[in-house]
C-alpha cells in the first residue's frame, strides 16, 4: 500500500469530456411547481466555492470538505478533497499486487477521514471488495475485504462507524443475489452488525444516496424509495421518492445535521430542488433566493445546514437552510 499527498490551491484541471450525470442536466428553468403543494422551506445565498474543475465522476460534500476521486478503473486512484475555500489537496491511493480499483463510492468525516468502497483486480486474483479507510492525516489507511458482499455506496456515522449498503455475489462471482444488505464497520475494519434491508428492486447500486445528520442515517435508493435508520441500525422510517418521476431523474439526496431531507430533482422542463415533509410524506419544491435558478440542481451534500450543490463549471453553490 502506498500513500502520496500534495496540496494544491485553485487547482484547475484539464475539463473532460464525460461527465458522470452532469453531462445530462442541460440547462433547464424553475417552472411548472405543482400549485397545490407551497414551499415549506427556503434557502438563502453564501459565498460560492470557486473550484474551476470539472469532475467525471460527482463527488461528494462531507461537513466542511468536498471529497472525490479520478483515474477509476486503474491501479491508483486520485483522491481529493475541496474545502470551503477552494483549496486543494491530493493524494494518491493503490492496493497491494499493483491491483487495478474500481471505486464505486467515497465519503469524508468531520475529522477529514476519507472512507472508500469498491472492487480491486489482478492479473491472479477474481475481482474482490473491499473498504478502506483513510486517515485524516493521510499517513495510514485500513482496508477491509469484504468479499462476496459488494458495498456500493458508504457513510460515516456520528459515532465514527462506517456505513455500507450493497449486495452479495453469488459463489461463482458472476452474479448478485437478490436483497439489499446493511454492514457497518469500526475504525478498525472490524465489522460490526449485518442487516438485511427489505426495499425494492433486487439489489442495491452506486447511483443510490446514503448520508448520515447527527442522529441517524438515510439511505435514498435507486427505485425511489427513501429509508431513515436510527444509530443501531434499526428502520426509523420510509418514504417514497418525489411523485410522478423515476429515481433516475433524482440528482443526489442529502441529510443535513438537522435532519432536513433535499433532493435535487430532475425532468418535465425543470430543476428544483424538492424537501422531504415528513408529516405529510410528501416533497415539496424548496423556496430559492430571488435571481437564484439552477441549471443543474445536483446535491453534492451539506455543510451542518448548508446545502451544497453544483450548477456552474467549477462553481459549488452554497445554499443555508432557513
Amino acid at each position: 500500500m502506498a500513500l502520496g499527498r500534495r496540496i494544491l490551491a485553485w487547482h484547475c484541471p484539464h475539463a473532460h469530456s464525460s461527465l458522470l450525470g452532469v453531462a445530462l442536466l442541460t440547462a433547464f428553468s424553475l417552472g411548472g411547481q405543482d400549485p397545490i403543494a407551497k414551499a415549506k422551506r427556503t434557502f438563502s445565498l453564501e459565498p460560492d466555492v470557486k473550484t474551476f474543475a470539472v469532475w467525471r465522476y460527482i463527488p461528494r460534500w462531507n461537513s466542511a470538505i468536498l471529497v472525490g476521486y479520478d483515474t477509476n478503473f486503474s491501479s491508483g486512484l486520485i483522491l481529493y478533497t475541496i474545502d470551503r475555500d477552494g483549496r486543494r489537496e491530493e493524494m494518491m491511493f493503490t492496493l497491494q499486487d499493483g491491483a487495478r480499483i474500481n471505486a464505486y463510492n467515497i465519503a469524508a468525516s468531520p475529522k477529514g477521514e476519507i472512507a472508500i468502497v469498491g472492487s480491486a483486480l489482478t492479473a491472479n486474483i477474481q475481482d474482490r471488495t473491499f473498504v478502506a479507510r483513510i486517515a485524516a492525516d493521510r499517513t495510514q489507511q485500513v482496508i477491509t475485504r469484504t468479499w462476496p458482499y459488494c458495498p456500493k455506496v458508504v457513510t460515516f456515522a456520528p459515532d465514527g462507524s462506517l456505513w455500507t449498503i450493497g449486495n452479495l455475489k453469488s459463489k461463482e462471482g458472476i452474479g448478485d443475489i437478490p436483497g439489499h444488505y446493511l454492514r457497518r464497520f469500526d475504525p478498525s475494519g472490524k465489522m460490526l452488525a449485518s442487516t438485511t434491508v427489505r426495499a425494492r428492486g433486487w439489489h442495491s447500486d452506486e447511483i443510490s444516496f446514503l448520508s448520515a445528520s447527527r442522529d441517524r442515517v438515510g439511505w435514498f435508493t435507486t427505485d425511489g424509495e427513501y429509508i431513515e435508520f436510527s444509530l443501531d441500525g434499526s428502520e426509523i422510517a420510509r418514504y417514497d421518492g418525489p411523485d410522478g418521476e423515476n429515481a433516475r431523474d433524482i440528482t443526489g439526496v442529502a441529510l443535513s445535521e438537522e435532519n432536513d431531507v433535499v433532493a435535487g430533482h430532475f425532468g418535465k422542463g425543470k430543476a428544483q430542488f424538492v424537501a422531504l415533509d415528513r408529516e405529510t410524506h410528501r416533497w415539496l419544491p424548496a423556496a430559492l433566493p430571488a435571481g437564484y435558478a439552477p441549471t443543474w440542481a445536483w446535491v453534492l451534500g451539506f455543510d451542518g445546514t448548508t446545502m451544497v450543490t453544483y450548477s456552474e463549471m467549477g462553481i459549488l453553490h452554497r445554499l443555508r437552510m432557513d
